[in-house]
Formats: C-alpha cells, sequence, structure tokens
C-alpha cells in the first residue's frame, strides 16, 4: 500500500514537472512571437502599466532614444516628455478618449524627438491594467519642413531680385535726372567762381539743389537695397499704407514711363497689421506690377489702390474681425473666369511662354495665408482685375473684446 502511495505521488510530479514544462515552452513561444512581431513594427511602441512605468518596448524605441530597460531602475511616461504633456496623456487614458498627440520624445543625447502618438487601453481576464502607446516619428517631415520653409525664403528673394531686374530701365532713368541736374549746377558753380563779381547767393543755391538731387538719388539707391534684401521671420506690427506708398515711390518711373494714371486712396486711419515687413512688400509689389504688365495695351492705362479696415468672420474665432483691406484694381485685359481659379497655382501662368516664372501669385497667396489672412480676385476680360487682400488687422494695447467692437 505504501509502494503504491510513492507511485501514484510520482506519477503527479512527473505529470506536473511536464505541465510545467509545457507552460514554460507556451510561455517562450509566446514571448518569442511577441518579440517578432515589435521587431517587424517600424514606429516606436510602449507597454505601461497603471502607474505608466513602461513595462515592454520594441528595438526601434530603444535604437532612436538610446534608452535601456533596466530592471533596477524601470523607464515613466515622466521621464519620456515634458510634464505638461505627460499629464495630458494620463488624463486621456484616464477618460478613454485618446486622441492624437504631438510631442518631443526625450532621448539620452539631449535632442528631443518629435513624434505623434496613438494611445489604447487593455485589461487582461487577471484585471492587470496596461496602456499602449504607438509613436510615430516625424523627425523627417519636420526636416522636410524646415527644408520647404528655406526654399521658400530662397524663392521669394529671387522673385525680389527679378523685380529689381524688371525695374531696372525705369530706375536707371529715375537716376538719370538727378545725376544730370547735379552736373549743371556743379558746371553753373565752377563758371560762377571764374567770373568776376560777387556770386554766394547764386552758388548758395546751386549748392542747395544739388544736395537735394544727392538726397534724391540716395534715396532711390536706399530703397532698391531694401527691396533686395532677404525677409526676416520674426513677425512685428506693420503700418500697410506706408508699405504701399513706399512701392509707389519705387515704381514712380515705370508709372511715368508706361503713362498710367493712379488713384490712391489710401485711409486716413492706420492700417496695421502682424507680419514681416520684406514679405509683405513682396506681395504688393507683385501685385502692383502684375497690374502695370496687365495694362500694356490699354489706351488710358488707370491703377487704384485702395485701403480701409473692414469687418470679415474669421473662420478660426467664428467671430466677425477688423481686417485690412487693401485692393489693387487695374482697366486692364482681365482674367478669363475659366483661369481665375488656377491663377494661385504654382507655376500657372498667363504670359507668354518665357516672359515669367508663374511664381509670384503662389508666393502671394502663401505669404498672405501665413499672416491669417486670405486673397480675393474679381476680373472681366477686357475691363481689368481687382485683387483684395485681407488681413487680420493689429490693435495695439487692446483686448479682444475691444478690438472687436470697432465699426467697419
Amino acid at each position: 500500500m505504501h509502494d503504491q502511495a510513492i507511485k501514484i505521488l510520482e506519477k503527479q510530479r512527473q505529470d506536473l514537472v511536464v505541465r510545467v514544462l509545457k507552460k514554460h515552452e507556451e510561455m517562450e513561444a509566446t514571448r518569442s512571437f511577441t518579440e517578432r512581431i515589435l521587431a517587424g513594427i517600424s514606429e516606436l511602441f510602449l507597454l505601461m502599466d497603471h502607474e505608466f512605468k513602461v513595462i515592454q518596448t520594441n528595438r526601434e524605441f530603444l535604437q532612436r532614444t538610446g534608452f535601456s530597460l533596466n530592471a533596477s531602475r524601470r523607464l515613466t511616461l515622466a521621464d519620456l516628455v515634458q510634464p505638461d504633456k505627460a499629464e495630458a496623456i494620463r488624463q486621456a487614458f484616464a477618460k478613454g478618449e485618446f486622441t492624437e498627440f504631438e510631442a518631443q520624445l526625450a532621448t539620452t543625447t539631449g535632442k528631443g524627438l518629435p513624434v505623434k502618438m496613438r494611445g489604447s487601453t487593455h485589461v487582461n481576464p487577471n484585471g492587470l491594467v496596461l496602456h499602449m502607446l504607438i509613436c510615430s516619428d516625424c523627425s523627417e517631415f519636420y526636416d522636410l519642413m524646415i527644408q520647404m520653409q528655406e526654399g521658400q525664403k530662397q524663392l521669394i528673394h529671387s522673385s525680389r531680385l527679378v523685380s529689381l531686374g524688371e525695374m531696372a530701365a525705369g530706375v536707371g532713368h529715375e537716376l538719370t535726372q538727378p545725376l544730370n541736374a547735379i552736373l549743371l549746377f556743379a558746371r553753373n558753380c565752377l563758371k560762377a567762381l571764374e567770373t568776376p563779381g560777387d556770386h554766394t547767393s547764386m552758388l548758395r543755391e546751386n549748392l542747395s539743389i544739388i544736395i537735394d538731387r544727392v538726397n534724391k538719388a540716395s534715396s532711390i539707391i536706399a530703397t532698391m537695397r531694401s527691396f533686395g534684401s532677404k525677409a526676416e521671420e520674426e513677425q512685428a506690427p506693420v503700418e500697410l499704407n506706408a508699405i504701399i506708398r513706399k512701392i509707389l515711390s519705387f515704381l514712380a518711373s515705370q508709372l511715368r514711363l508706361s503713362e498710367i494714371v493712379l488713384d490712391l486712396r489710401l485711409d486716413d486711419h492706420p492700417c496695421e497689421v502682424l507680419g514681416v515687413e520684406v514679405r509683405l512688400e513682396q506681395v504688393f509689389l507683385n501685385l502692383v506690377q502684375n497690374a502695370i504688365q496687365a495694362m500694356g495695351r490699354v489706351d488710358m492705362p488707370r491703377l487704384t489702390v485702395t485701403s480701409r479696415i473692414v469687418h470679415c468672420l474669421n473662420l478660426t474665432t467664428v467671430l466677425k474681425e477688423p481686417y485690412v483691406l487693401i485692393a489693387v484694381a487695374d482697366n486692364g485685359e482681365g482674367i478669363a473666369e475659366e483661369l481665375q481659379k488656377k491663377i494661385f497655382d504654382p507655376f500657372f501662368t498667363t504670359r507668354e511662354v518665357g516672359t515669367g516664372m508663374g511664381l509670384g501669385l503662389s508666393i502671394v497667396d502663401r505669404i498672405v495665408r501665413g499672416f491669417s489672412g486670405y486673397i480675393e480676385v474679381e476680373s472681366t476680360p477686357g475691363h481689368g482685375s481687382c485683387f483684395s487682400v485681407y488681413i487680420p488687422q493689429h490693435i495695439r494695447d487692446a483686448s479682444p473684446d475691444l478690438r472687436r467692437s470697432g465699426t467697419a
């Protein structure tokens, strides 16, 4: 009886060992399978417990961040993202409403890794809460965006230089006049010095005219330099009426040579917006030059530039807010209706082949949208076009309520 009991216990022990070995093999197989799946995920994977301590990651996460899974000190969510972002992620998990998050993932090098996070919570049969995060690396995307922005800066600068080249003839004509005057009155001074008598009054008058003409030539050169400079990126309050006057002054010789009548209707009140001055100069320089070119075959060309404050619906706040409206109108050839939807597309142009790159209005539209504004165009073939630029008005030292309380 005793021997039989020993055999039964031995059999049970053997069965138990077999079951344990099988269970271990199953767990090892499962772990191996899980590791193979995680290794095949190109995104960064994180599995955390209810305290947001990292339990498991994939190889991609470890390689991109430089961290390692240390049993003595486990990584936590607070180690990986900024405190405010970590709290937002915890709240999202708690509410079960995890939307996509953008965050900078910490790395051992100290350089943040830009990612987009997607999360979900799972509860296993034993009641263990597990939080899963999948992070998509966005560093290449942001690098590409930076390259595109740099390319846009270069493109805008190149466009400005092209504009300067197109105006070279007019500027040359503009400089010829003060230079001829300087030469004439300098010769008069020399002649007066060689002639007996008191010519102090005449000399003083001639020298004053020479100084005035030198200042005129210097202002033309200074304007050309400002238009040829590269754009700064920092936004600041910009007075659009001053920009319009500066551009029209710069183009004065071109307007005279083209015999264009200028109808300037600028608002008496400041038309200030938040933007980058050089970029806004590019917008209105482009629009005015396009208007001049559109009137090349018109017998009595007329350019009308208007500025005023209007109230428009801001799609971001869904409220009517004050905008500065600058309208540039011409009585030129106009634009066919089927082409009006395409004129802001990159590389689209209505000019003859070889006379333009088709980049102007595309750049204009992009710059204006970058300052939270928009452009509208109205055109009738044979009767001219009007480009209206709307940019939110910038009011100094005023609360949002006061900004919205003005009248149109």
